[in-house]
C-alpha cells in the first residue's frame, strides 16, 4: 500500500477534474452545441449532408483526413462584443445563438487548457522516471517513488485519452460552427439600403424598351436559352474581348501586376472564404474526378481564375516578405457560379459563366491610414474605366444584407436597366480587412515572428451585365463605347 504524495494527489484530483469536464459537456457542452448546429443546417437556403469542414480538421480525423492547414482561431476577439455580433448577424439576415456559441466556446478552452495541463504533468512525470532509470542502485524509497510515478503515469494517460475525445468532440460542434461566423462590418456599411455616393451622367429612357435578351436576339448578338448555356455572337463576341482589354489597360497603368488564375480549387479554399463548400448553390463542384477520394471532403470546384477563391488559392498557407507588400495583382477570364434555383433568370444580368476582371490586394493592415488610401484609389481607378464608356452610371454602398461573408465594405458601381426598371451591379470593390488571411493562413514576415495582412478585392468589371445594360439602350442598334471598340480585334470603325 502507498502512501499518497503531493504528485499522487495532484494526478488524483487531475482524474477527478476529468470527469467533471465530461459530465459537464454531457449537461451543456455537447448537447446544447450539437442541437444549434444542427438547426443551423436544417436553416439552410439548398438541403445538403451534415456539414463536414475541409478547412479544420478536429483530431479524430486527422488519421483519415489530410489536414491542408490549421485556421488562426481567434474567436475571442469576436465574442467580445456579444451585443454588437447579434447586431451584425441580424442585419446580415444570419440566424445563429451567438450567446450559447460563446458559452460552448469558453469550455472548448478550458478544456483545452486541462488537456496541455495533463499533457506537461506527463511531461514532468516521464522526466523524472528517466532520471531515476539511469540510477545503477535504488534507494527504498526510489523504489517506492517509481512505483508511484508509474501509477500516476497511467492515470495521467488515461486521462488524457478521456479529455482528448472530449475535445474532439467539441471541436466537431463549436470550432466548424464558429467558423461560420462572416466578416466584422465596416462602420460605413448601411443597414439595409444602399447609400449613393455619387451618380455620373444622366439616366435616359428609351423610346422603346425591350428586354436586353430580344434586342440581343434581333441583332444576332446573343443566342440565349437558359443561365448555363448562353452565347455571344458577332459584335457582341468581339466586345466581350475589347471590354476586357479596356479593362487591363486601366489597371495596369495603376501600377497593378496580371496575373494568371486558375479555374479550378478545393474545397480548403471555397471554406476558407466562408462559403459553404458542399453546397452546390454556392460552387460547381466536380463529381467523379479520378483524383480524389469519393468521402474527401477537400473536394475539386470550378470557380474561374479571374474569381476571388483562384487568387485566394495562389496565396494560401505562403509566408510574404514584408518588402513585396503591397501586392497589387489582376486578372481578366471567367467567373462560373451556380445559378440559384430559388431566384428567377433575368437574362445575361443572371448567367453562370462570366467574363471578368478581377483585382486582389494584400496590405500590412487595415486600420492605418494606407489601406483606405489604396481602397478609394481602387475605386478611382474603376471609376476611370466606367468614365470612359459615356455611359450614365452610379457609386453605392450596398447594405449588410447584401454583402458575402468575407466583405466588411462593398462599394458597387451599378448602370441603370431600362426593361428590368432598377439599376444593375456591373462590378464593385470590397474589404475583407484580415478575415481571409488568419483563416487560409496568408501571412507576412516581422521582427517578431510573423502577422495577417489586410486584403482588398473585387470583381470591377462584368462583361454580360455591362452588355445587358448598354443593349437596352438602343432597341434597333448596338451602340458600342468609343473607348471600348478601339480595343476590340477587329477594327470595328471599318467594318
Amino acid at each position: 500500500m502507498y502512501i499518497l504524495n503531493s504528485q499522487y494527489s495532484i494526478a488524483i484530483k487531475m482524474s477527478n477534474a476529468v470527469l467533471r469536464l465530461l459530465n459537464k459537456a454531457n449537461r451543456i457542452g455537447y448537447g446544447a452545441a450539437k442541437t444549434c448546429f444542427h438547426n443551423d443546417i436544417t436553416c439552410a437556403k439548398v438541403a445538403v449532408k451534415q456539414y463536414s469542414s475541409a478547412l479544420f480538421i478536429s483530431g479524430d480525423k486527422a488519421h483519415d483526413t489530410f489536414s491542408v492547414l490549421s485556421p488562426c482561431l481567434d474567436f475571442d476577439n469576436r465574442f467580445d462584443n456579444i451585443e454588437g455580433l447579434q447586431k451584425e448577424l441580424k442585419l446580415r439576415g444570419i440566424d445563429i445563438d451567438v450567446v450559447e456559441l460563446k458559452k460552448t466556446w469558453d469550455f472548448y478552452k478550458y478544456v483545452d487548457a486541462n488537456k496541455w495541463a495533463l499533457e506537461h504533468k506527463r511531461g514532468e512525470i516521464t522526466n523524472r522516471m528517466r532520471a531515476l532509470i539511469k540510477k545503477k542502485d535504488l534507494t527504498p524509497a526510489e523504489e517506492q517513488e517509481t512505483a508511484k510515478l508509474k501509477l500516476e503515469a497511467k492515470i495521467v494517460k488515461e486521462d488524457l485519452k478521456f479529455i482528448r475525445d472530449s475535445l474532439w468532440e467539441l471541436e466537431n460542434s463549436v470550432v466548424i460552427r464558429a467558423l461560420r461566423l462572416p466578416n466584422e462590418l465596416d462602420h460605413r456599411t448601411p443597414p439595409s439600403s444602399p447609400t449613393v455616393l455619387s451618380s455620373v451622367g444622366i439616366q435616359t429612357q428609351p423610346a422603346t424598351v425591350k428586354s436586353h435578351i430580344d434586342i440581343g436576339k434581333d441583332l444576332g448578338l446573343v443566342e440565349y436559352e437558359n443561365p448555363t448555356q448562353c452565347y455571344l455572337c458577332n459584335d457582341a463576341a468581339l466586345f466581350e474581348l475589347g471590354a476586357l482589354a479596356l479593362a487591363g489597360s486601366i489597371l495596369s497603368k495603376d501600377d497593378m501586376i496580371r496575373v494568371a488564375g486558375t479555374d479550378f480549387s478545393r474545397s480548403v479554399v471555397v471554406e476558407g472564404c466562408g462559403l459553404n463548400h458542399e453546397d452546390p448553390a454556392e460552387t460547381f463542384i466536380l463529381e467523379n474526378n479520378e483524383e480524389i477520394e469519393r468521402d474527401s471532403p477537400n473536394r475539386l470546384h470550378l470557380v474561374g481564375g479571374a474569381s476571388l477563391v483562384s487568387f485566394l488559392a495562389m496565396y494560401a498557407k505562403q509566408l510574404i516578405n514584408p518588402t513585396h507588400l503591397p501586392l497589387k495583382c489582376f486578372t481578366t477570364g471567367r467567373q462560373y457560379s451556380p445559378f440559384p434555383e430559388s431566384s428567377l433568370p433575368n437574362g445575361l444580368f443572371t448567367i453562370c459563366q462570366v467574363s471578368a476582371a478581377q483585382v486582389f490586394m494584400v496590405l500590412k493592415e487595415s486600420k492605418c491610414d494606407e489601406y483606405e488610401d489604396h481602397f478609394q484609389n481602387l475605386i478611382k481607378t474603376t471609376s476611370k474605366l466606367y468614365d470612359s464608356l459615356d455611359c450614365h452610371y452610379r457609386t453605392v454602398i450596398r447594405p449588410a444584407t447584401e454583402l458575402r461573408p468575407w466583405e466588411t465594405l462593398r462599394v458597387s458601381f451599378e448602370m441603370w436597366s431600362p426593361f428590368a426598371e432598377q439599376y444593375i451591379e456591373v462590378g464593385h470593390v470590397s474589404t475583407c480587412g484580415d478575415y481571409l488571411s488568419k483563416r487560409l493562413l496568408i501571412c507576412y514576415q516581422t521582427a517578431t515572428g510573423r502577422d495577417f495582412p489586410a486584403i482588398i478585392s473585387g470583381t470591377v468589371l462584368s462583361v454580360p451585365r455591362l452588355l445587358g445594360c448598354l443593349l437596352e439602350t438602343s432597341s434597333d442598334k448596338f451602340v458600342i463605347p468609343e473607348k471600348i471598340a478601339k480595343y476590340m480585334p477587329i477594327d470595328y470603325e471599318t467594318i
